[in-house]
This record gives structure tokens, C-alpha cells and sequence, in this order.
């Protein structure tokens, strides 16, 4: 689906990578490592928040830019000669409303650099390929957007059943060697490839803790969102479209906010078909339904006669829940 918003804002050697992935949208991209020179280094510092917590080297981005042409022009040669090295991940804990907490990783300045610019050059590439379904994260795909779909979707006729699912730790539960190969379809490009790997196979410091873990991406990280985003464009997104979609009766819609995501669907067997499907494809690739957040709903239109201001059902989806209500049309 190509973001026309985006195609402004590139510089033109990467417009030329995203028109070139928009007419092709088999093409491999075999040259991609050279975009990432200095100049692409100071766009990405100077996309970075300025309020965004310190990582283990505990500088600011303030900090950072105190030498900022040196600092890059630095980090630019060891890039090029291959000796950039990523260090470890500062992880801490924050407070859920259910009295959990979730865990949040921090890159060092330098590193959110060097994500940052690689998320430029894999955006170019993945924006004109995921679908309509797919908000969070992108440019003009709101929580907004997606709920706006949602409400069309439910409001036009198009759907009478719900599934509301969950999956659970997604960050954390993603196969690292799975989503690399993904990539690899689109990216053939060696030097790219491994500063990818070396993003992704990074320590991590808990506390006085260091681990090394072997699967997931850091949730918190610059990278992490697109990552997740290409990772649910296989699994899910192109699923659903192309495998799916053609096998049921009704209508059906999926729309994906980053890691949640319902399924409207039209017919109650086509629902409890999709039901049964959804959990062992995610299994296939190191995903997990939550169990109790997972659950197919009746949300067909309520009766005329029946007063009140909600039907039968209702679900939450990205902070808002969704209901019918009796408006003076009925």
C-alpha cells in the first residue's frame, strides 16, 4: 500500500528505492547499506525525541550533539569498516494499571541513531508493501484510523461477528530467524542484513542483570515497531488477505494496530472457522494467544424494539469500546 505522506519527506536516492519497491513489489533490494551515510545519520539524530531516557552510556540526546559532525562522521567509519558494535539494551519496568509492569528496553543514543536510519531505509521499502489493514507505527495510521475503518466496517452491514484477540508478549515471543528471512525477501543486501542482526541480537541489562536472549525484539527500541510490523505483515496480514479471505462465505475485515488487532467478519460459521485457524497459524511462528483476552462475539445489530443504549456486546480495542447504539435514524 503505498503512503503517498511519505514519499515527500525521502531524500531522492530513497524515494528511488521506495518507487522501485512500489512497481516492483517482488523485487529484492541488493544495495541498500551505502544510504546509510552521514547525512542520513543526522537526519535520524535529529528525529529523536530530546525528553527520551538515557540507555547504559547514559548520555543525552543533548549530550550527543555537543560534537555532533564528529560524533557521526565517527560513527559513519565504523559502519562503513564494519566495526560498529551495539550495546547492550538498559531495560526497565513500567507500571500497568492491572498492577504488572511491562518491560521497556533502552538503546544508547548512538544506537537509537543507527536505528533510526536503518528504520528510513526499511520503511522506504515496507510502506509500500503492507495493506490497508495495518495502522501504528505509520505515517497517517492512527488509533484514530483504525477505529474509523472498524466503525465503517460495523456501521455498513459488513460485520456481525467479532473476534478480539491478544497475543501474548508479542515483542518478546518474536522468532528472530523467521523474521530475518522475511526480510531476506525483500533486502539481499549482506552489509544491511547483519547490522540488522546485530540490532536485533543484543544484550540486555536488567539492573545489575545482563542476559542475551535468543528470541524477540526489544519492546521500547526505535527499530522494534517496524520490525513488528513486517513480522505481522506475513504472518497475519497477507494470511488473512490471501489465504483466508477467499475461503469464507461472508464478508470479512481485519484491522491491526501494531500487535492488536480484531477480525469483523459477516457470517457466524466464518467466524468460528477463522476462530479455530487463528491460534495454530500464530503458533507456527512463536505467537501465542492470551487465552482469557481472546473470545469470538455476537455483535450483530440489536432489534429495532430493544431500548437502551447498548446491544448486546461490546469489545475494547486501542482504549476505546465499541457498541451499538440507538441513534434517531435507528
Amino acid at each position: 500500500m503505498t503512503n503517498a505522506s511519505t514519499l515527500g519527506t525521502m531524500s531522492p536516492e530513497l524515494l528511488k528505492v521506495a518507487e522501485r519497491a512500489q512497481r516492483e513489489p517482488e523485487a529484492k533490494f541488493h544495495s541498500l547499506a551505502h544510504l546509510i551515510d552521514v547525512h542520513a545519520l543526522k537526519r535520524a539524530y535529529g528525529r529523536l525525541r530530546k525528553d527520551a531516557a538515557v540507555g547504559v552510556d547514559g548520555i543525552t540526546k543533548e549530550q550527543y550533539g555537543e560534537e555532533l559532525e564528529s560524533q557521526l562522521i565517527n560513527l559513519y567509519e565504523r559502519l562503513k569498516g564494519k566495526r560498529y558494535r551495539h550495546q547492550p539494551i538498559r531495560r526497565v519496568h513500567i507500571p500497568k494499571e492491572n498492577g504488572k509492569t511491562r518491560p521497556i528496553g533502552i538503546s544508547a543514543t548512538e544506537d537509537k541513531v543507527v536505528q533510526e536510519a536503518l528504520r528510513e531505509v526499511l520503511g522506504a521499502i515496507y510502506e509500500q508493501d503492507f495493506l490497508g489493514c495495518s495502522y501504528g507505527f505509520r505515517p497517517a495510521r492512527s488509533a484514530h484510523d483504525a477505529i474509523r475503518a472498524l466503525n465503517r466496517a460495523v456501521y455498513g452491514r459488513e460485520v456481525n461477528w467479532i473476534i478480539e484477540a491478544d497475543i501474548q508478549s508479542f515483542f518478546d515471543s518474536v522468532d528472530r530467524t523467521a523474521l530475518m528471512e522475511m526480510i531476506k525477501l525483500r533486502v539481499a543486501d549482506g552489509s544491511l542484513l547483519r547490522l540488522i542482526g546485530k540490532c536485533l541480537h543484543v544484550g540486555i541489562l536488567d539492573g545489575d542483570e545482563f542476559s542475551k536472549p535468543e528470541v524477540g525484539t526489544a519492546q521500547g527500541s526505535v527499530l522494534s515497531p517496524l520490525l513488528g510490523n513486517i513480522y505481522l505483515h506475513y504472518v497475519l496480514d497477507l494470511w488473512f488477505e490471501r489465504e483466508v479471505k477467499p475461503r469464507l462465505r461472508g464478508r470479512a475485515l481485519l484491522v491491526r494496530y501494531a500487535d492488536d488487532f480484531v477480525i469483523g467478519l459477516e457470517r457466524e460459521e466464518d467466524a468460528r472457522r477463522v476462530m479455530a485457524v487463528l491460534g495454530k497459524r500464530l503458533a507456527r511462528y512463536g505467537l501465542t494467544l492470551h487465552p482469557d483476552k481472546t473470545r469470538l462475539l455476537d455483535f450483530r445489530r440489536p432489534p429495532r424494539e430493544q431500548q437502551g443504549n447498548k446491544g448486546p456486546s461490546t469489545f475494547d480495542f486501542l482504549g476505546f469500546t465499541v457498541f451499538w447504539r440507538r441513534t434517531r435514524q435507528g
